[in-house]
């Protein structure tokens, strides 16, 4: 692939809402709240934040540019599918997406540090399909966020923005045939009603920072029980089902049940107390739906 490199970068990232209720680990949707990532090629690595998460956040990277931060993280990620070796870098990161809130904040990083790693190195991807060329991964985008992140719902509508379904492809196929490419995900639009707003109760920093830890997300989703009675399962792709049926009609006065969740928000109110009232509470206010982010 022909490069053409630069030496500053400038990306925005949106927040993102997954799950949408029942579509677990297979429904997002972007939300008009920016993260902007600025990256430069410098003499020296440096990390630096305003805004959500500044002080909080970890900035330590050393000489080599290995650190933990997720953006720094991406970048080196960028350069490696670009076959480049990392150059030294100045990132700054002007964060407005809450921290710790189910927003989609590490997505966020971890997309805008593909975004700005690819353009510094000058790589173009693949943004769709070409059934000539089945050996060619398509969302190539996609592929390297879903990698890192370990799933697509909060990626892809960082990536696209809007209403995304996204689906998860294992390499070898149900009747056992391997895949021909390393797709491991894909997604696709859907339509936003008009509107459907989003109204969000997200807790002070102090409070989602005395909730934080560095695995966070594993450590929700190990709430979950590893197996679901069929009968729990059946609810939710029912739901799921609805939910797209109304996002496409535009439909909203079905919302309240098409949000309806079994799967994970019962398992997650149980470190969340006050999710059940507030969700009671929006609905008897008028709120065709209400869910966890």
């Amino acid at each position: 692939k022909q490069k053409w490199p630069r030496n500053k970068v400038v990306v925005r990232v949106p927040a993102t809402t997954a799950n949408m209720g029942p579509g677990f680990d297979a429904m997002g949707m972007g939300l008009d709240i920016w993260n902007e990532i600025t990256v430069e090629r410098a003499a020296r690595f440096a990390i630096s934040t305003e805004g959500e998460g500044a002080g909080a956040i970890p900035e330590e990277i050393d000489d080599e540019g290995n650190s933990k931060h997720m953006v720094i993280r991406a970048l080196r990620r960028a350069f490696e599918y670009a076959g480049e070796p990392m150059p030294r870098v100045r990132v700054h990161c002007r964060n407005r997406v809450p921290v710790c809130s189910g927003f989609g904040s590490s997505s966020a990083a971890i997309v805008g540090g593909l975004v700005a790693g690819l353009a510094l190195a000058g790589l173009e991807l693949r943004a769709g399909y070409d059934h000539r060329r089945p050996d060619w991964v398509p969302e190539e985008l996609l592929q390297l966020a879903t990698e890192m992140e370990g799933h697509p719902d909060n990626v892809a509508p960082s990536i696209y923005g809007g209403i995304q379904l996204s689906v998860q492809i294992s390499p070898v196929s149900l009747t056992g045939e391997a895949r021909v490419n390393g797709q491991l995900a894909l997604s696709r639009r859907v339509p936003i009603p008009e509107g459907l707003r989003l109204v969000a109760y997200v807790p002070s920093e102090a409070t989602r920072f005395s909730f934080a830890s560095a695995d966070k997300t594993n450590e929700m989703r190990a709430l979950l029980p590893a197996e679901v009675p069929r009968e729990q399962a059946v609810f939710n792709i029912q739901r799921t089902a609805l939910l797209i049926d109304c996002l496409h009609r535009g439909d909203l006065s079905l919302l309240k049940i098409a949000t309806e969740d079994v799967l994970h928000q019962p398992a997650r109110s149980t470190i969340y107390p006050h999710l059940k009232p507030m969700c009671r509470a929006a609905l008897e206010a008028g709120g065709p739906g209400a869910v966890l982010s």
